[in-house]
């Protein structure tokens, strides 16, 4: 073969082992630097770089696989199962290029239309780069995995990272896996440890891991894994919560977590953006976040249109009549309660006593704008008394050392009040009365294990004080009350392992005290659909969070959900605590009336919200009047919104997501792969069967009437290490988590979703925690690939079998099936064909899809009897030819898509000019009238070179995903012969 050839796509023989060609970088000095993925034994799938000179003077150099150097073999298997087999592992292990979506109706969870949108908006952009910013509980994580799964299948997600909160990394993990059979190594604080007791210093821990999922915190607070994550590449990034990384007007914008997003976000080829609440009402805010998925985006964070962020997201709420349509069977509505009570008379003179607080600080701070001191000390004293006793003694160890008059006075004003709130005992807390009531009216009880009850508070001293009472009060233990916050060492663990605990029947936890750590994506709605909130939130975002861990979808029960309203007869106290009321009320009718309740409080920032409502208090407002501002506020925001667009940005946006068709594009085959077998099931039973036949022991049980496949754990599927002994080799992540391996080190897989949900249900209840003993078999699993490779390979390599298609096929007719792939420049497979060359005497007919083929021969699995002796010495002399017919048909395919993707490469180049002008002028403009100073020279010369630098990355990467090589010779991959 020409030297040519040693394109992308080509398959090259170094060093006894066969490798594909991902790209080549032609150097001048050293010749060709060729990428490639190892295809066979020890080398399957690590990345090399060969030097062709440094190869060459090794002695063999590198070698271009001829595709005609093909041995036929004639199979002798019984319905010639082994070419089934072998056919159909290749089939397997193509790309799938075309538009239909391969994971529709397969993962394991409801088939829910809406969730599929992402999918669609994703294959159909430039780039797999998207924001999914629906509602709470409506199933981010699931749609991320649906993505996920469907990047997998198209070979387009090997190496993966979930960046998520500390608390939400095992449910996370646990979701990824038992839904989508994607087994991500969960990186915590524990982990880390082990981990820098096995890899050397200078080795990156995240290339030794394929799929990982991690805690933003852990990587904000352990620079040597920051550093470490930041140099490694990922072919798709999850960000979780990705309000925590964009721009906040309350943190003072860009932020530790946002520059480490942004850097992340330059580390992989698709992104995910995961997050109910994508903006705190700022577009500054929102297009930090766009800026993520596409830096050339937008030129001016503060001033931009749909059109600048169209295709990048989706946005729904249970209100969207799509998503309404899917869950009104499935979420039942929520029942809410307000429990009033009057208080105690100890109650009543703390409040008195704080309604006449005067305090020196908080006179400058009135004349600054800043919230008052003696708004938190209210907002504790709402709480508990534990919290503003513990707020007002932290305040007086600060004035310890102030000594003048002020200082005096205030430290004083504070004594009086910490005197009066401590009087408040356990039998003087009226909150705590009316709780401990309230178990007693609904019938609460510990024995239980399917009505655990979540009690949210702001305050952790509140949480503290409520878990020493209620174990005392309730006779119950310390395993039994468990509090759920961010303090402490090894909290990741504690709230990883806490929110298991919660959700399993076997655990003793009845009652769960969180503070609002808790409150984002957390599914506590297993086995609780009770919800109380001790303190009322001072934001409406709040409430969504707090109330989305138990109305969710998956929630089988009605939720219920309790808030606690104290009726003190001191007036000003007793006006603020309606104020308060009056969150519920709007956050009870946006439910069903509004998109976003944050239309309210005119912000979609919690602390601002906050800031709302504390302004609100200070000022001494009526609650009729607070709620008719909220009214007012949200009906002119509808009406800007419908005399304006642009006017709010959840209109913005809805306008932005309303013109981005999510459709994929028509290019490509349709349909999806070809399959010798009727599912995937039917093909792992005939794999396993073969391996046991050919000695390779799997000991495989296949249970027909629940499709259950059981085996013990193969050996492939553990660490190749022996520490230990052969017996306790850990779990290679690669296949499965550690965490998932049964305690019988049995592998049982399963297509049959309903039972698989059952034993999900079931490890809740067992010794499971959670993972439950069955796997979800389906083409994203391990196992398919690792079986795929096992019975591909029977034949040897360069080899094909032959089999003999009597009745099917005429006597004079032969059918060679190729592969042909051909990868863009970054080595992702664009084209992915497989023609079918057809001889007629001889002589070539004509050539036809594979699909075609199967459906016109009716091809099938077990139905074609093998009848002995085939002859191949004739249709060895015709491999060449059919070799060329293939090359020439994929060549013809390479040229068609290659013609499509120049077209679009043409739009590409106009957006890209015009978005390189308009991010130049918004540059022009900014320093436009400033003195031209050498720092502000440097300082527009560093953002011009900036600017350069990301359009010039961008268009780099249009180039190399957009480009195929130009190869009249493709290479093509004999895998199969029939003839009549």
């Amino acid at each position: 073969m020409s030297r040519g050839s040693l394109v992308a796509g080509a398959r090259i023989r170094v060093r006894d082992a066969e490798w594909v060609v991902a790209h080549v970088d032609q150097n001048p000095v050293s010749g060709a630097l060729v990428h490639a993925t190892g295809l066979s034994g020890l080398v399957r799938d690590k990345e090399a770089i060969f030097v062709e000179d440094v190869e060459r003077r090794r002695g063999k150099g590198i070698e271009v696989v001829d595709p005609a150097e093909v041995t036929l073999v004639a199979d002798g298997s019984p319905a010639y199962t082994d070419t089934f087999l072998h056919l159909e592992a290749a089939l397997r292990k193509s790309a799938p290029t075309g538009a239909a979506i391969q994971v529709a109706g397969k993962a394991a969870i409801d088939d829910l239309d809406f969730q599929l949108d992402p999918v669609r908006l994703a294959l159909g952009a430039p780039r797999a780069r998207i924001l999914i910013g629906d509602d709470v509980g409506l199933g981010k994580t699931l749609e991320a995995g649906l993505l996920a799964s469907e990047l997998i299948l198209r070979r387009r997600a090997k190496r993966i990272l979930v960046v998520a909160t500390k608390a939400m990394l095992t449910q996370f993990q646990q979701e990824f896996w038992t839904r989508f059979s994607i087994p991500l190594v969960r990186i915590d604080s524990a982990r880390i440890r082990q981990i820098r007791t096995r890899i050397p210093l200078n080795h990156n821990p995240f290339d030794q891991f394929d799929k990982a999922i991690v805690s933003v915190d852990t990587l904000k607070n352990d620079h040597q894994y920051r550093t470490a994550l930041e140099t490694a590449w990922w072919d798709l990034i999850v960000i979780d919560e990705a309000h925590n990384v964009a721009e906040r007007r309350g943190a003072g914008g860009v932020s530790q977590r946002n520059q480490l997003a942004e850097r992340l976000a330059s580390r992989s080829d698709a992104l995910v953006l995961l997050s109910a609440t994508p903006h705190d009402g700022s577009r500054r805010s929102f297009a930090s976040l766009m800026r993520m998925l596409d830096p050339t985006s937008i030129a001016d964070p503060d001033n931009y249109g749909p059109d600048d962020i169209k295709g990048l997201f989706v946005r729904r709420f249970r209100t969207t009549p799509a998503v309404k349509a899917a869950i009104k069977s499935k979420v039942k509505d929520r029942a809410t309660t307000r429990l009033a009570f009057p208080t105690s008379p100890a109650e009543e003179a703390a409040y008195e006593a704080l309604a006449r607080l005067t305090l020196a600080e908080d006179e400058g701070a009135r004349n600054e704008g800043q919230r008052l001191f003696k708004t938190l000390l209210e907002k504790a004293l709402f709480s508990s008394p534990a919290a503003c006793a513990e707020t007002v003694r932290k305040r007086l160890k600060t004035l310890e050392a102030d000594a003048s008059p002020a200082g005096t006075a205030d430290r004083t004003a504070l004594s009086d009040l910490l005197a009066a709130v401590d009087a408040i005992d356990a039998d003087a807390f009226s909150k705590y009365g009316r709780f401990l009531r309230l178990l007693k009216e609904i019938k609460w009880s510990a024995r239980r294990k399917d009505d655990r009850i979540v009690v949210f508070s702001e305050r952790i001293a509140t949480i503290e004080w409520l878990a020493e009472h209620l174990r005392r009060d309730l006779d119950l233990s310390e395993e039994q009350v468990r509090t759920l916050h961010a303090s402490g060492t090894d909290a990741d663990i504690r709230a990883q392992e806490l929110v298991r605990d919660f959700g399993l029947e076997k655990s003793p936890v009845r009652i769960l005290l969180a503070s609002d750590m808790a409150s984002e994506g957390l599914n506590l709605h297993y086995l609780s659909h009770k919800l109380v909130h001790f303190d009322l939130p001072w934001a409406l975002l709040t409430f969504q969070q707090r109330n989305g861990r138990i109305d969710r979808y998956g929630q089988e029960r009605q939720p219920h959900i309790w808030y606690l309203v104290a009726e003190p007869a001191e007036p000003k106290v007793r006006g603020d605590l309606r104020v308060l009321e009056r969150l519920v009320e709007k956050d009870e009718a946006a439910q069903d009336n509004i998109r976003d309740p944050s239309a309210f409080l005119g912000t979609n920032d919690e602390k601002e919200q906050e800031d709302v409502v504390a302004a609100a208090i200070e000022s001494g407002i009526t609650a009729e009047a607070f709620s008719a501002q909220m009214d007012a506020r949200a009906a002119a925001m509808a009406d800007a919104d419908a005399e304006d667009p642009y006017a709010s940005l959840e209109a913005f946006f809805g306008l932005a997501e309303a013109e981005a068709t999510p459709k994929a594009p028509e290019t490509g085959s349709q349909g999806g792969r070809p399959s010798m077998f009727p599912d995937t099931f039917a093909f792992a039973v005939a794999a396993f069967r073969r391996m046991e036949a050919m000695g390779k022991a799997a000991n495989c049980e296949v249970d027909e009437r629940d499709r259950v496949l059981s085996l013990p754990i193969p050996d492939d599927f553990r660490e190749r290490s022996d520490f230990g002994g052969r017996a306790t080799r850990a779990i290679n992540a690669r296949f499965m988590p550690p965490d998932a391996e049964a305690q019988d080190q049995m592998l049982r897989l399963t297509d049959n979703r309903s039972l698989l949900n059952d034993r999900i249900k079931a490890s809740r209840q067992g010794a499971g925690g959670g993972w439950p003993d069955l796997q979800y078999l389906w083409d994203v699993h391990p196992a398919v690939d690792w079986l795929a490779d096992k019975v591909g390979g029977v034949f040897g390599r360069r080899s094909a079998p032959v089999g003999r298609l009597v009745g099917r096929m005429a006597r004079n007719e032969a059918a060679f099936v190729f592969n042909g792939v051909v990868p863009n420049l970054k080595g992702q497979p664009l084209v992915d064909e497989w023609p079918v060359v057809l001889f007629r005497d001889g002589a070539f007919a004509s050539v036809e899809p594979v699909r075609d083929f199967i459906e016109r021969i009716n091809l099938g699995v077990g139905d074609i009897p093998n009848v002995g002796a085939t002859e191949v010495d004739d249709l060895q002399a015709q491999v060449a030819g059919a070799v060329q017919r293939a090359q020439d048909f994929v060549h013809g395919a390479r040229k068609r898509y290659q013609g499509e993707m120049d077209t679009e490469v043409l739009e590409l180049a106009e957006r890209h000019d015009a978005l390189r002008a308009r991010h130049a002028k918004v540059l022009q403009l900014r320093f436009e009238g400033m003195e031209p100073t050498a720092p502000q020279r440097k300082r527009k010369a560093e953002q011009e070179a900036r600017l350069q630098k990301t359009f010039e990355g961008w268009w780099e990467w249009v180039k190399q995903t957009r480009e195929t090589p130009n190869n009249p010779d493709p290479y093509v991959r004999l895998v199969a012969v029939f003839r009549g």
